[in-house]
């Protein structure tokens, strides 16, 4: 079956700006989507870090490129007094526990997530506002805290993060969009923010067997968190 594979982070504004894309070109090739968890925070990072005028500027840039808003409540969550923790390990658990749970909905939910925090401000890695998102799927607190303390959850959520790494390879970039074909090869369609009418190319030249198709993809409009961007 050919689909979409996403390597993804809930805290990669990038990716914040990717998902309406994304959501047109699922419309656009009828293609269902795999979400893999990305690691962009890999050591523990307070929101108030990226709170410096560099960065707040980057973030503002951000949404002029993709235009996709970022909300005023994710701003707060630069100063110290509102400071919330990132980790992607522990977002990477939260997403792989929800996907056993509730499947069929991975990527609504790394977007309602992403959407949570760049949009409301929110701590997504808070139980509690973990647990209200949680029941948009039908999934109980007490069988989500049971999920997140499972030490086979949190190795699935570990193996997932290295399969993402293997997918990425040299090229490690939030967002990375691939298409799988019928034979489980992959082909990078856009690394990086990409607007959807550069990327409809890149998955058509996969889809129709061009040769290289999935090897020119360049990256663009990828930076990391602290505001350098590639």
């Amino acid at each position: 079956m050919v689909n979409f594979v996403y390597v993804s982070d809930i805290f990669c504004p990038w990716c914040f700006g990717f998902a309406p894309v994304l959501r047109k070109l699922q419309e656009r090739f009828g293609l269902g989507v795999s979400v893999m968890c990305g690691n962009l925070v890999d050591e523990p990072l307070q929101t108030s870090g990226m709170g410096t005028p560099r960065l707040r500027a980057f973030f503002r840039r951000l949404s002029d490129t993709t235009g996709r808003e970022i909300g005023d409540a994710f701003f707060r969550l630069l100063s110290k007094e509102h400071s919330v923790l990132m980790d992607s390990s522990r977002s990477c658990l939260l997403l792989h526990a929800l996907k056993k749970l509730a499947p069929g909905h991975e990527l609504e939910q790394l977007e309602s997530f992403q959407e949570a925090f760049y949009l409301r401000g929110q701590d997504v890695l808070d139980f509690n506002v973990q647990a209200a998102l949680a029941m948009r799927w039908g999934v109980e607190s007490n069988a989500l805290a049971d999920a997140l303390a499972s030490g086979e959850m949190r190795c699935g959520a570990r193996q997932e993060l290295a399969k993402a790494e293997e997918y990425l390879g040299d090229f490690v970039v939030y967002p990375t969009l691939f298409v799988q074909l019928e034979n489980g090869s992959l082909s990078a369609v856009a690394r990086g923010y990409g607007p959807f009418e550069k990327v409809v190319p890149s998955v058509l030249g996969v889809l129709q067997g061009l040769p290289d198709a999935g090897q020119k993809v360049e990256s663009a409009h990828a930076c990391g968190l602290d505001g350098v961007c590639h």
